[in-house]
């Protein structure tokens, strides 16, 4: 939460207190989580796609009303199709969090049962309004390392779930707390418009490097950080194991549904396409647990663990030859219906009695080639 008054912060921390000695969940009954998933907590509050309707989601009890400032991406907005979770002070409603005694169960049932969306009134002095929506910046960190309590501000993050650390050793995923003012998770070191700092994952109503008030991939100026912020690390983290290799590269290989591609062997790398279904590419190479592998004309990587191998004796490609006709009949004279590309596969369905011709089947045709020019994967 940003911008605590000292009177408020101090009701607010006793408040925390009362909550905490209330509950048995401490750091030790929490589930360990890696920082490629807490990662991917992070980026599906930061991509999460809802519609807002100003007819159900912008009515609040009148008493409430001079409290609240609405995120500017739903000014003057009848309804529309958004991207990320709107900030809301004192929030914690994620894609599987709420806060406590809300009448819903995560942030897209709080729209459909018609929540007042967001409020980036940080200084009306009142905290969470009763019937609105939305994640604040303590609340985003809680959802995104799924931390099961009470809800977490900025000056109990370090209480028991996040350890400080020094600086130098701030990795992926860590996070940078100014306690009674904001608190954001750590991606990567960078530049941006010349400006040194820190690329971060944040739920902010601050849009001064542009994006929403809300969640979003953001940055922080290395000037700000020294303003107070202070580097620290949950407990029950863990690091992505580097896993020997589970096929060799030089081959087809195939990739799991829901999968991240990525423009380098990296948790830094840009998320360029995530995978909707199994799908099976060429692996060019690998390196330190990820693979590199040839999508759609792209090169693109992958994390080792994805990637599994195929069954012998199911799949074919090219040999011999640069394109190759798919046909509608075991005839070099029947109508040519497709094309099979170098680097593509094709599955086997079936065979011509002679074995000249295989019928195959590639993004959804499936025909006849030259079995002269197939080769199996295995």
């Amino acid at each position: 939460m940003k911008r605590f008054t000292s009177i408020i912060l101090g009701i607010l921390l006793s408040f925390a207190i009362i909550i905490s000695l209330s509950h048995t969940t401490n750091a030790a009954t929490q589930s360990t989580i890696s920082r490629s998933e807490a990662e991917q907590r992070a980026l599906n509050m930061i991509n999460l796609k809802w519609t807002y309707s100003s007819y159900n989601n912008s009515n609040i009890n009148p008493s409430y009303a001079q409290l609240i400032t609405q995120p500017k991406q739903l000014n003057n907005l009848s309804t529309g199709e958004m991207v990320g979770i709107p900030y809301n002070w004192g929030d914690l409603d994620g894609i599987d969090f709420r806060s406590s005694d809300t009448p819903w169960n995560n942030f897209i049932d709080a729209v459909s049962k018609g929540a007042y969306i967001g409020n980036v009134n940080t200084e009306a002095g009142y905290g969470y309004i009763p019937g609105t929506a939305g994640v604040d910046c303590s609340g985003f960190v809680q959802a995104a390392f799924n931390i099961r309590d009470y809800k977490l501000s900025t000056s109990t993050l370090f209480n028991q779930y996040f350890i400080r650390i020094n600086i130098s050793d701030l990795k992926h995923m860590d996070i940078l707390n100014k306690p009674g003012d904001h608190v954001v998770i750590f991606d990567k070191w960078g530049t941006y418009n010349g400006i040194y700092g820190a690329y971060t994952y944040e739920s902010t109503p601050d849009d001064v490097y542009g994006g929403i008030q809300g969640t979003k991939k953001y940055f922080i100026s290395m000037e700000e950080i020294n303003k107070g912020y202070i580097p620290g690390r949950y407990v029950n983290l863990v690091d992505d194991p580097v896993v020997p290799k589970p096929v060799e590269a030089g081959i087809f290989a195939k990739i799991a549904s829901n999968t991240n591609l990525r423009s380098s062997g990296s948790m830094d790398g840009n998320i360029v396409y995530t995978t909707k279904s199994d799908i099976i590419v060429y692996l060019v190479n690998y390196s330190n647990g990820w693979y590199q592998i040839n999508y759609n004309g792209q090169l693109l990587w992958v994390y080792g663990t994805q990637v599994s191998a195929i069954p012998s004796g199911k799949y074919v490609t090219i040999k011999n030859a640069y394109t190759l006709n798919i046909r509608t009949a075991p005839s070099i004279t029947s109508s040519i219906i497709g094309v099979l590309s170098q680097n593509q596969y094709a599955e086997i369905t079936d065979y011509s009695s002679d074995g000249n011709w295989f019928k195959i089947r590639i993004n959804g045709i499936e025909g006849w080639a030259s079995s002269k020019y197939l080769s199996y994967i295995y």
